[in-house]
């Protein structure tokens, strides 16, 4: 980490401008080195290519990937709460899980939908996801959450945009619990889908939200404010 500090350090004495995606990054990452760049920092957020999300339109049947979903839930047309995350400790879907969990309210009125990869075998996995998903379950479990929690072993990434608008046919949230979000691709995925969101207020998520107006940041590590 001091190698990459150091480095960090040269390339900052030397550049003239440095890009960033957000303005936390600017302000908190880039701004306390001790080398500050010639000029300037410039927030330029990632381009994103939205061709493929749109809203759901009227009348629109289910797509492919509602089949692997609703096998899971009791009552499949409750409005979903959907998380799309790797499963890894930092995406805090334990944290999601536990506010579902607890919350009686949000047991009665949706189920959690939890795309979390694509597995063949969770024994092949690489260890950090394999122990992440095997906590994951023991929550579920934990709670007795069967029939109200979908978590399919596999989806492709054409089934992306068909997630969002399956969520929002079903009157749903999309949720980004992340302890840290440096950008945020899938909030404005979600906006372009016609669909609200719950996110964490770490990072990039504020300034989309503060641009997309789509719905609302949250303190990541407190679960009742992520179920209200």
């Amino acid at each position: 980490l001091s190698q990459r500090i150091a480095a960090e350090e040269s390339v900052l004495e030397a550049a003239d401008l440095v890009v960033a995606s957000t303005r936390q990054e600017a302000d908190e990452q880039w701004a306390v080195y001790h080398s500050r760049p010639k000029r300037a920092i410039r927030v330029i957020p990632p381009g994103v290519d939205l061709s493929t999300f749109r809203p759901v339109r009227r009348f629109e049947g289910l797509p492919p990937v509602a089949a692997s979903i609703d096998r899971f839930l009791a009552a499949p047309r409750k409005p979903m709460i959907l998380a799309l995350q790797r499963p890894d400790e930092r995406k805090n879907l334990a944290t999601l899980i536990e506010a579902f969990g607890r919350s009686d309210e949000l047991r009665r009125l949706a189920n959690l939908v939890l795309m979390i990869g694509s597995r063949d075998d969770l024994a092949s996995l690489e260890r950090g996801a394999r122990q992440e998903i095997e906590r994951l379950l023991h929550l579920v479990d934990h709670y007795d959450l069967y029939g109200s929690v979908a978590y399919p072993k596999r989806h492709s990434p054409d089934d992306v945009p068909d997630l969002y608008r399956l969520t929002a046919a079903r009157r749903g949230v999309f949720v980004n619990p992340a302890l840290t979000e440096p950008f945020g691709l899938t909030l404005i995925e979600a906006a372009a889908s016609g669909l609200p969101v719950v996110a964490t207020e770490d990072g990039g998520p504020r300034t989309i939200l503060e641009l997309c107006r789509h719905g609302r940041l949250v303190d990541p590590l407190d679960a009742g404010a992520i179920a209200g």
